[in-house]
């Protein structure tokens, strides 16, 4: 992820005032509206993690997989290893992941 990117996405995760309505300019071009779609990647992820999925991490070359297990089926999401840093940063995920979460 690019600087600017990686700061939006940590922004946005961190500060809930931080919105798209409010910095409509620094969202709108085209390294923010990819922040904005990281967010809500991540976002989406820490839902299903934190609704009781099961999830198994195996790191690949350049990314990462993240398996997940749920009541409504199985879910695959490929993340950069600084996306999954930054999921990481969350303690509902490394709750979840336990010892899986130190791998990225």
């Amino acid at each position: 992820m690019a600087d600017f990117v990686s700061r939006l996405v940590q922004r946005l995760r961190e500060d809930p005032g931080f919105s798209r309505n409010r910095h409509y300019l620094a969202l709108s071009s085209p390294e923010g509206r990819r922040a904005l779609r990281t967010h809500r990647h991540l976002r989406s992820i820490e839902r299903d993690l934190a609704a009781g999925a099961s999830a198994s991490v195996a790191a690949e070359a350049e990314r990462v997989r993240l398996t997940l297990r749920g009541r409504r089926g199985t879910r695959t999401a490929w993340l950069t290893r600084a996306e999954f840093r930054v999921l990481c940063g969350s303690a509902t995920v490394r709750a979840v992941l336990g010892a899986a979460a130190g791998e990225g």
